[in-house]
């Protein structure tokens, strides 16, 4: 009975938004989990025609708008992520004789179905109406004369068919009658620019300075209109080089703040900030670009994908090394590709990145360059950054007992970056690698004593996805005959039968340890 929210548009026409050079983007029609398509550009405004720029309450209006004009296209459940029929078009229903629980704290059960899952368990014994058809009736529907609901309501009790009359006549008023489920203000189209971006300013952020992605990227478009367009293209082009099911998730908050770094400027990604330098960001868009665009390649060669990438901010002091004028060549006997590595495991296993992030990035952009802004190293090494002090007492160091640490963790994210620089051989850049057990987890599972170790990272090794599906339970000590060739480099030297599990894991653990000491040069 009442509205659910509260929007303001800037009302004008096609004339005043080519006249202000204004860009206005239409609502999405529809959301495609698999294609992820932005909001797109309303091309040569017709200049009578009247527009409304929604200044708050986008993400409502929009969500109201796929719930009645529109639809979700959203993958099944287990089905692959890069098979287009995973994808299945999901319509807004409410179920018109849904009764709110002491559980739950809605009054109407709402839903988005596709048309294959209307005989699932959970959707049977319910009367789905489809939300946004009530805008194309006339009068409120009559359920028991329209084809499609007249079999299910005439099954109903009195007093089921009751409240779905009830319900649907709510439905019907509210979107067709009362037509106020957005409380609405309107901005005069004569406001200036200026004054809009204020009023979203407070209207946002209760009167303090506001410092969010889509006011900053408004900001950036006014003064620099290709900014959308370049910014949208780079994230496609990068995020889409972690591969169709494995997609990096970088966003223009990302870039945005990184555009800053480069520059030697905060990232706190204030308005001062970014608008002091958008004219210096869009003439040097082009090295930007590649920076940002050669870091993943250095990502994929370090084995990274959107599913084990966990600090995207511990990727921004390789952009800025990059766009320094940094090698990534092998020179005196340095690889920095291998220097990446080392850092993002370090970043990454000890979190520099979590708390206080901006203080950290700064820290290490400090200790890369000189007083004149130049890069100390061409060639990057992790020692450069031994001696940077982050806030908590944190820093790139690793010892001992960190490294001890490391062998408690469990199959996952971070065992799979260690072990990254454990077989330096495997092509993981461009192959698919799986965690292998190397004493099979679904034995292990079968010894009490062993269970709760099973996933620990001494019995793990790379290998690739199809010679791992091919080993999948085989004894280690039948696997080790059979493949004499492939002998593990850190295969201790003690018994492989699975009742010696303790011993194993120790001796390896103390293999694998020994190597990684020596690959970060952990000075003991």
């Amino acid at each position: 009975n009442y509205p659910i929210g509260h929007i303001m548009l800037w009302q004008l026409n096609g004339k005043s938004i080519k006249d202000k050079g204004l860009d206005f983007y239409q609502l999405l029609s529809h959301y495609d989990e698999m294609i992820q398509e932005y909001n797109k550009k309303v091309e040569n405004p017709s200049p009578e025609k009247t527009f409304y720029g929604i200044l708050d309450g986008q993400q409502r209006t929009q969500a109201l708008f796929l719930g009645l004009r529109g639809y979700l296209k959203l993958k099944i459940y287990r089905a692959r992520k890069d098979n287009v029929s995973s994808y299945k078009e999901k319509y807004l229903y409410i179920n018109l004789i849904g009764k709110p629980t002491i559980d739950e704290d809605y009054n109407y059960e709402f839903k988005f179905i596709a048309d294959e899952e209307f005989n699932n368990e959970e959707n049977k014994d319910k009367l789905w109406f489809k939300v946004g058809s009530i805008l194309t009736y006339k009068n409120v529907p009559n359920l028991e004369n329209i084809e499609e609901y007249k079999a299910m309501f005439n099954t109903l009790t009195k007093s089921n068919q009751k409240l779905a009359r009830n319900n649907i006549s709510k439905l019907y008023q509210q979107f067709c009658v009362n037509k106020q489920v957005l409380k609405i203000d309107n901005i005069p189209g004569n406001t200036t620019y200026d004054d809009i971006l204020n009023i979203f300013v407070r209207t946002n952020s209760g009167g303090t300075v506001l410092s969010k992605t889509d006011l900053l990227f408004s900001t950036v478009v006014e003064i620099w209109p290709e900014a959308r367009k370049n910014i949208e293209d780079l994230l496609d082009t990068i995020n889409n080089k972690g591969g169709q099911s494995y997609k990096f998730k970088f966003t223009k908050d990302f870039i945005m703040r990184t555009m800053l770094y480069l520059l030697d400027e905060p990232v706190t990604l204030k308005v001062k900030d970014l608008k002091a330098n958008i004219n210096t960001m869009k003439q040097k868009w082009d090295k930007i670009k590649k920076a940002i665009e050669d870091v993943i390649e250095i990502l994929r060669y370090c084995g990274y994908r959107s599913d084990n990438l966990t600090s995207y901010n511990a990727v921004m002091p390789i952009i800025y090394y990059l766009y320094k004028g940094g090698k990534t060549n092998e020179q005196n006997g340095n690889n920095p590709k291998e220097e990446f590595k080392k850092y993002l495991i370090i970043s990454q296993m000890k979190k520099l990145y979590g708390v206080a992030s901006n203080s950290t990035l700064t820290s290490v952009r400090t200790a890369l360059i000189d007083e004149k802004q130049k890069l100390k190293n061409k060639s990057f090494n992790l020692n450069d950054l031994k001696n940077v002090s982050i806030v908590g007492e944190r820093n790139f160091v690793i010892n001992d007992e960190i490294v001890d640490s490391w062998f408690k963790e469990n199959k996952g994210d971070y065992t799979f970056m260690i072990l990254s620089i454990l077989y330096p051989c495997a092509n993981i850049a461009s192959s698919v690698y799986h965690q292998d057990h190397m004493h099979p987890e679904s034995k292990l599972l079968k010894i009490a004593k062993f269970k709760d170790n099973r996933n620990k990272l001494a019995n793990l090794q790379l290998l690739p996805g199809e010679e791992n599906e091919s080993k999948n339970a085989t004894d280690l000590e039948e696997w080790v005959k059979q493949h004499p060739e492939e002998k593990d480099s850190y295969l201790p030297d003690c018994s492989l039968s699975i009742n010696n599990y303790d011993e194993f894991l120790e001796k390896r653990k103390e293999l694998m340890k020994a190597k990684i000491i020596e690959i970060l040069e952990i000075d003991n």
